[in-house]
């Protein structure tokens, strides 16, 4: 079985090889970082056991300021560090293709496309470099009843899968949304309880033990109704790592856990202040398919799925296709 603990040491093994050869926000917000610059990201502390979640007291949302600071991440085109393993190299699955594989944030027909955190993470820094063209359609503060079946009707409707970084406040209202991304095939990852800027970044800089305890309850609440094998490594930052300051304490404190920050490259601009948000499936298109144009060979997009982004659902196929047709695969993240 290619489990959880067996990918992180393909990730170190593969990362060791290769080193020696505008952005999420809740609906309203009013600025969102752009995917384009450059920035080295913090490393993260080796991950250890999975520690046992404790409960914690419910944080009370407040207003979330705008970022002001919109640094970005960086995804060279032309990276020359050693090529990761394909797909092809990832030992068969072999157990119920529909059932979660265990201590993971997806089903067992998953772990055909499923790719590590850390290393999608690495990729999209240029630290290594995919052999194949990929490309990870995710969203973030769902679920919800309005715009998530959506786009999990489009989803299944093209064929491919999508990776959701669920709000842990939201999870209790819609089980159902939530059993039906994991059986459908799509990766489960966390994106914090509250996405509570004051709370999380107080004067811009990362409260580390806010985050830790954002992700220990919301990986609760997300095992409370998928069940106790689910787990991820897969987290993303409210606002976006590279929004903040003083990161590397809450970087290392979700390291402890085994869990790894992901970014993202291309940006649908759904949550970006509504005089330059895309107004039509066309420009929203063309903010998804940046590193198409650019010639990356991985992209990672980030929408969001909440109530207000009815057209970003209604962008989801024509986004599918324009992939499809530039030669990417699809994957989910770990």
């Amino acid at each position: 079985m290619f489990t959880l603990r067996a990918r992180r040491l393909a990730v170190a093994t593969l990362s060791a090889v290769a080193l020696t050869a505008a952005g999420c926000a809740p609906a309203g917000l009013e600025s969102s970082p752009a995917p384009a610059g450059s920035q080295t990201a913090p490393t993260a502390a080796s991950p250890t056991a999975v520690a046992s979640p404790s409960a914690l007291a419910s944080p009370t949302p407040t207003a979330a300021p705008s970022p002001t600071a919109s640094p970005t991440p960086s995804v060279p085109a032309s990276a020359s560090a050693t090529p990761t393993a394909t797909p092809s190299s990832r030992p068969s699955y072999t157990g119920d293709p529909n059932a979660i594989v265990k201590g993971s944030n997806h089903i067992g027909s998953a772990e055909a496309y499923v790719y590590p955190a850390q290393l999608v993470q690495q990729w999209l820094e240029g630290e290594v470099k995919p052999t194949e063209k990929i490309v990870f359609l995710t969203f973030d503060d769902g679920p919800n009843q309005t715009t998530t079946p959506i786009i999990l009707d489009a989803l299944k409707e093209a064929g491919v899968h999508a990776t959701f970084y669920v709000i842990g406040s939201n999870v209790g209202d819609n089980p159902d949304l939530l059993k039906q991304e994991l059986a459908e095939g799509h990766a489960i990852n966390l994106h914090s309880w509250s996405h509570d800027y004051k709370k999380l970044y107080p004067g811009r800089k990362a409260n580390a033990e806010r985050v830790e305890s954002e992700y220990v309850k919301t990986l609760e609440a997300v095992q409370s109704i998928l069940g106790p094998e689910f787990n991820t490594e897969g987290w993303r930052y409210p606002g976006g790592h590279m929004s903040w300051k003083n990161m590397a304490g809450a970087d290392e404190a979700l390291a402890s856990h085994g869990v790894h920050w992901v970014d993202w490259n291309a940006d649908t601009r759904d949550s970006a202040p509504k005089s330059s948000r895309p107004s039509s499936v066309d420009e929203m298109v063309q903010n998804a398919t940046e590193p198409i144009r650019a010639g990356f060979h991985v992209a990672v997009i980030l929408g969001h799925d909440t109530p207000d982004k009815t057209l970003t659902a209604k962008s989801v196929p024509a986004i599918i296709a324009a992939y499809k047709e530039a030669g990417f695969k699809f994957g989910v993240i770990s």
